[in-house]
């Protein structure tokens, strides 16, 4: 019996010294344990599959912590984007209350104000030399969407040197209710080809453009 599958051996070895009627065992022996193989091969697959749905549960519910909007894409880069509250600025600007664009429909805004249902809560501004001056060449804007729908629109930020307006851009975005977006605006002009006199004033604003 060497030769043998040791499950049947074992399978013939237990029924050997209990009482059985006067036939052939081994037809009743290979079905049995072809049984007990198909309930070993049923665990393993369950096995298999409960593993599998739990390891896909797991990773949902880490891709399920909220996003930040950059420039209007949704990243899953939240985790390394810093926190954006008040301004933050290496030289002093101010708020100025006219919009300077033909196509705004809001009225202009400043931190702590909302339009369309964004509220601006910080802006940092990255200054390079122009010239003989600073320029305020990048700014963030973080906003939040404190509202309960899902709120898509074009913000954009208006840059002023002494109150005269030079440039905006708008940035078409959508955000999640209770969701945050940091919106990037950058002005190469300002290194490219501006003069800046010799102690300007810088004001911003930013209102809403319509979508494109």
């Amino acid at each position: 019996m060497s030769d043998i599958d040791p499950l049947i051996k074992r399978e013939m070895q237990w029924m050997a010294v209990s009482v059985n009627d006067n036939r052939d065992l081994a037809p009743i022996i290979i079905a049995k344990v072809r049984r007990q193989r198909v309930r070993r091969a049923l665990f393993t697959l369950l096995t298999i599959v409960v593993t599998s749905a739990g390891s896909i549960a797991i990773y949902e519910a880490l891709q399920s912590t909220p996003t930040r909007v950059i420039g209007g894409v949704t990243g899953n880069n939240s985790a390394t984007q810093p926190e954006i509250r008040g301004i933050s600025s290496d030289y002093p600007v101010t708020w100025e209350q006219s919009v300077g664009d033909v196509s705004a429909i809001s009225s202009a805004g400043g931190l702590g104000d909302t339009l369309g249902g964004l509220t601006a809560v910080g802006l940092k501004i990255s200054w390079e030399r122009c010239g003989k001056e600073q320029c305020p060449t990048a700014w963030i804007l973080s906003v939040e969407n404190n509202t309960a729908d899902l709120v898509s629109t074009a913000p954009s930020l208006g840059i002023f040197n002494d109150h005269t307006p030079l440039i905006s851009d708008s940035r078409p975005t959508t955000v999640l209710p209770g969701g945050k977006a940091l919106l990037v605006f950058t002005f190469p002009e300002f290194k490219e080809s501006l003069a800046v006199a010799r102690g300007a004033t810088w004001q911003w604003n930013w209102y809403l453009s319509q979508l494109r």
